[in-house]
């Protein structure tokens, strides 16, 4: 069995093992981590990093597991979220996060986890909001 790195979603806790918790061990959020490459826990970590980056197909995989169960799911529109994915690992391949690719960094790393992909996207008002119920960029929509 191979190691997995696995990033907490709401508050950027770092996992590495076989499977993610089922708990957060630091925001105590249930079912919070989406698969990530090595390359973004050792940015997220502060370390640096040299090797291969996540292919466009293993990172649609991962969003889909991270939304399985969930009350939210990959938008279904193919088009939209190849567009996104695109985005996020040209991001990640520049700036070496996958950063949403419709929201600006400032350059502060602890703000700047704020937007990376999946971010917290469950409290902001265009989730909340009756009308829409997607994340910032639509990757991810209410079921």
């Amino acid at each position: 069995m191979k190691k997995r790195y696995w990033r907490c979603f709401v508050c950027n806790d770092i996992h590495v093992g076989i499977h993610p918790p089922d708990v957060c061990p630091t925001c105590k959020v249930s079912r919070a981590y989406v698969e990530i490459t090595a390359r973004e826990a050792r940015t997220i970590l502060g370390l640096a990093w040299d090797g291969p980056d996540f292919p466009a197909p293993d990172f649609r995989k991962a969003i889909e597991a991270f939304s399985e169960g969930q009350a939210f799911m990959v938008n279904p529109d193919r088009e939209k979220v190849d567009g996104l994915i695109g985005g996020v690992l040209g991001n990640e391949s520049r700036h070496g996060l996958k950063y949403c690719p419709c929201r600006l960094m400032c350059k502060e790393i602890d703000e700047d986890l704020k937007i990376v992909c999946p971010c917290n996207f469950l409290i902001h008002e265009t989730y909340q909001g009756v009308d829409k119920g997607e994340c910032w960029c639509g990757m991810f929509v209410k079921r």
